[in-house]
This record gives C-alpha cells, sequence and structure tokens, in this order.
C-alpha cells in the first residue's frame, strides 16, 4: 500500500471537521472519561449504541448541511460498534472522510487494522495514556498498553496514518517523553497532549488534586516531550491550558477555545454544537433539525440538552417555522457580522459560560489575554491561579491566530482541497 499523501500548512481557515458520538459504551473504564457515569450507567439514555440508520443520517446532515468533510467518530469505544465498518464505508462514499478515535485494544487482532482501511477509514486518533503499567492503571484494564502497542506496531507495518492523544492526568505526566518518543518509533503524524479537566460527567465530582496535576508540575515534562516531537518533525499541539504557561518557542502549539476553530483536526463549531446534543446522542428517537451558529443557536441547544423532549417534537409545524427562522437569522448573521467573529463568540461562550475559567488578577498585565481563556474554574478551586506568567514581549492581540500561525499542521490528501 502506498503512503497516504501528506503535506503541511501554516494557513489557518476554519476547520470543516465534525464529531458523533455512537453511544458511551466501551471497553475500558478511564477515570478521566467525559463521560464515564454514562458508560458505568447501562440505563443512561445515551449509553447503548444508536442505530447504524441513525448514524447514518446523522453523517448526512454533516457533510450535505453543515459542508464538513471529515468526521471524528466516537464511542464510548467506535470498535465496539457492531455496524462500525459499514457506517465508515458510507462516511467514505459520502465525502465526510472519516477517522476513528480509539482506544486500540480491539485493534490489536491480527489483520484488524487492515479491515478498517479497506472499509474506507482515513486515519485512526489513538488515545495512549502513558507508557506501561501506567497506561493500564488509568485506563482502567490489564494488558491495554500491550494490545494498543500491537495496533500500532500493525498501522506502522501498513503506513496507515495515525495521531495520538494523550491525556495528562498525574501519573501520566512522568511518562509526557517517553509517550513522545513512541510517536516517533512509530511514525504518528501528530501528537495531542490534552489538560485532564472537567468536561461533561467529570463536573460531578469526580476530579481529585491526586489525579489532576498542577501546570507548574506538567511543564517540565512536557516542553522536553514537545521540543523532541518538534526535532523529529512530529506536529505536537497542547489543549487547554494556559498560553503563558508555554516556553516562547511553543506558544504556536497551544491551543484554548479560540484556537480550536483553526484547528484541522479539531472540531467546528456549528455542527459540534449540533451533534452535541442528547438528540443526536441517544440510542433512541431521531436526529432532531439542524440549525446554524448565530442568532438562538445556544437557546437550541440548551433546551434540548435534558432528556426532556422539546415541546416542539408534538408541533412538528411549530417546530419547522422556529428552526427555519433560526436558520435564516443565523445565516443573515454569519454575513454580515462575519463567520470569524461568530465562532470566535462562540469559543469565548465556551470558556466563560461552560467551563466558568477563571483570569488572575495579574492577566489584565497579559497582551495575549483577549486570546486566551486562563484556568479552568474547577482547576482554580483546587490550585489557584499564581502559576500565571504575563506574556509581555508582544504587542496587545485579539488575533486567536497570532502565535498558531506559526505552526506547521499536517494536512492529509483529503483534506489538501480546502485547507492549503
Amino acid at each position: 500500500m502506498e503512503p497516504t499523501a501528506v503535506q503541511k500548512t501554516t494557513r489557518r481557515v476554519l476547520t470543516r471537521r465534525g464529531v458523533v458520538w455512537l453511544g458511551q459504551t466501551c471497553n475500558q473504564r478511564c477515570y478521566f472519561c467525559y463521560f464515564i457515569n454514562r458508560i458505568e450507567d447501562h440505563k443512561h439514555p445515551e449509553h447503548a449504541f444508536m442505530s447504524l440508520d441513525k448514524a447514518c443520517r446523522i453523517m448526512d446532515t454533516l457533510r450535505y448541511f453543515y459542508g464538513n468533510r471529515s468526521v471524528d467518530i466516537q464511542g464510548g469505544e467506535p470498535t465496539v460498534y457492531k455496524d462500525i465498518l459499514p457506517l465508515v464505508s458510507h462516511c467514505a462514499k459520502i465525502g465526510l472522510y472519516p477517522t476513528l478515535i480509539t482506544n486500540g485494544l480491539m485493534l490489536a487482532k491480527t489483520d484488524e487494522v487492515a479491515r478498517y482501511r479497506d472499509a474506507g477509514l482515513r486515519d485512526f486518533l489513538v488515545s495512549l495514556h502513558g507508557v506501561g503499567d501506567i497506561h493500564d492503571e488509568v485506563v482502567g484494564v490489564t494488558g491495554a498498553y500491550t494490545k494498543i502497542m500491537a495496533a500500532i506496531e500493525q498501522m506502522q507495518e501498513l503506513q496507515f496514518p495515525f495521531r495520538l492523544n494523550c491525556t495528562m492526568s498525574k501519573p501520566v505526566v512522568r511518562t509526557l517523553e517517553e509517550v513522545a518518543q513512541k510517536a516517533i518509533d512509530y511514525g504518528a503524524l501528530a501528537m495531542n497532549y490534552i489538560a485532564f479537566n472537567p468536561f461533561n460527567d467529570q463536573e460531578t465530582g469526580r476530579r481529585r488534586t491526586d489525579t489532576v496535576p498542577r501546570y507548574s508540575e506538567i511543564m517540565p515534562a512536557l516542553t522536553a516531550a514537545m521540543d523532541r516531537l518538534e526535532e523529529a518533525g512530529i506536529e505536537v499541539n497542547v489543549r487547554y491550558m494556559p498560553l503563558c504557561l508555554a516556553e516562547p518557542r511553543h506558544r504556536k502549539n497551544f491551543y484554548n477555545y479560540q484556537q480550536l476553530s483553526y484547528d484541522l483536526h479539531e472540531w467546528d463549531y456549528q455542527s459540534w454544537l449540533w451533534t452535541m446534543m442528547a438528540t443526536q446522542m441517544m440510542r433512541d428517537g431521531n436526529p432532531g433539525p439542524p440549525f446554524r451558529l448565530g442568532a438562538g443557536a445556544r437557546r437550541l441547544y440548551l433546551g434540548n440538552a435534558v432528556y426532556l423532549r422539546d415541546a416542539y417534537e408534538r408541533h412538528p409545524v411549530r417546530r419547522g417555522l422556529k428552526y427555519t427562522a433560526q436558520r435564516l437569522l443565523a445565516r443573515v448573521q454569519q454575513l454580515t457580522a462575519g463567520k470569524e467573529t461568530l465562532y470566535r463568540k462562540e469559543a469565548i461562550g465556551r470558556a466563560q459560560d461552560d467551563c466558568h475559567y477563571k483570569y488572575d488578577d495579574q492577566c489584565a498585565l497579559c497582551n495575549a489575554r483577549e486570546i486566551c481563556d486562563g484556568f479552568h474554574g474547577d482547576y482554580a478551586e483546587f490550585f489557584g491561579t499564581e502559576e500565571v506568567r504575563p506574556i509581555r514581549d508582544i504587542p496587545c492581540t485579539t488575533d486567536p491566530c497570532h502565535f498558531i500561525r506559526e505552526q506547521e499542521k499536517v494536512v492529509l490528501a483529503e483534506d489538501q482541497a480546502w485547507a492549503l
């Protein structure tokens, strides 16, 4: 098999990647999982996998309504989903190039990676949370590391593209350089280091100070790992940490909410808002009507975030009028205010309203304050915000791409038409 054509770019455009959660059924029990309550509760409306028909309808909406060109398919664990190969094939057929976010357990079987390649998969995003027993400890499965490495070895042998995710919980920090070396040794296209933040189910008291590291604990190992990866020419990204903690040479690699929209490996806020709704994450029911980012979008999202059907479900005409009006008004707003302006507003809202990020008093002195989220509210409660180091060596900026414009991003062949 010929290696996938890869280019690199410093051009920054809004991402066209969507995301879909098939159901919160998983063969691991990662204590940092954003959906751990739903995975453990078999009666939860989002636990069981949805039907192939519903999943395909969601994919069609991403492609034809939202204009997404690629999609991250998640579970829980998508390789456990019995219809995953037909779903991958459907995505490839409609030009929505599929990525699987996977823990790799099921891919350790002989020739398993080849089956996904033949079905039309574009690449894997593999979750490697440490090395050896540390990975097994944090994912809750003995022997998981051996299996994930067997899967990665298959990808290397087949020259099939893959990227790595690593969540930086406390036990993992001391292995960050080793994880980086695995990315180098096996030829990963990109390495993502993700701060352990309290999204979704992690907001319900799951987090503890013995599993959440201080940023100052993370930075020495993370800086060394990033230097090693960049020397090897591998893209490296750090998500959800204050920009001021990065060494100046690494600011281009740090992504807060305002920067995520310009990472083609990340998710489109417009379609992400829709697929994050309960109607698109539950096994039962039909997908809800799509809407656009802009006037009323947040109200539609929040109105369906609970498992009670919106009153308009019982009145199709009223529902149709409501969504038609929203799409029209949002479209006008995107044309007049500018789409990027609305994406930035959504990013700021997610940080401030959804995650309650906090700024230190010293942040007022930082010239990058307007493009940085600050400290996650939960983190600030644990440890405070005194680790802040105001950035003073640049002029004040409101441009989310100020730093990341310097980073070279990997672009696979299927994305090159719009990303380059």
